[in-house]
């Protein structure tokens, strides 16, 4: 399928990725929640383990990552330009349509991590 071409409507594009945004947000604002509860639950077995003489304490916690500027960029690029509909080749579709970059993948698994949906 290389080469292949669609042509989309600049405010559905736009509407696309403010939705893909939307999601990313709402998972990141869950992922801070289990993040806080996680890491308070380690802080609380490391405090046990040292005041029962243990010596080694460390934290093993997945950071929750926020690339809502990403689509913000995005957002803005596109309201700029003059065009009413834009070309995107298939790897620009899965970027802007299905959210699929190597970028969003990652702080898909970082802020579902902790999630029971993981």
């Amino acid at each position: 399928m290389s080469g292949t071409k669609i042509t989309v409507k600049k405010k559905d594009l736009i509407t696309k990725i403010k939705e893909n945004k939307a999601l990313h947000v709402e998972e990141f604002n869950q992922a801070v929640v289990d993040y806080k509860v996680e890491a308070l639950r380690q802080l609380n077995e490391q405090i046990s383990e040292v005041a029962n003489g243990g010596l080694e304490a460390k934290l093993d916690l997945v950071t929750p990552i926020d690339n809502s500027s990403e689509y913000d960029d995005l957002i803005d690029m596109f309201g700029w330009t003059t065009k009413k509909e834009i070309e995107l080749e298939k790897h620009e579709y899965n970027q802007y349509i299905k959210d699929d970059t190597q970028s969003s993948i990652h702080a898909k698994f970082q802020n579902t991590f902790y999630s029971s949906t993981h």
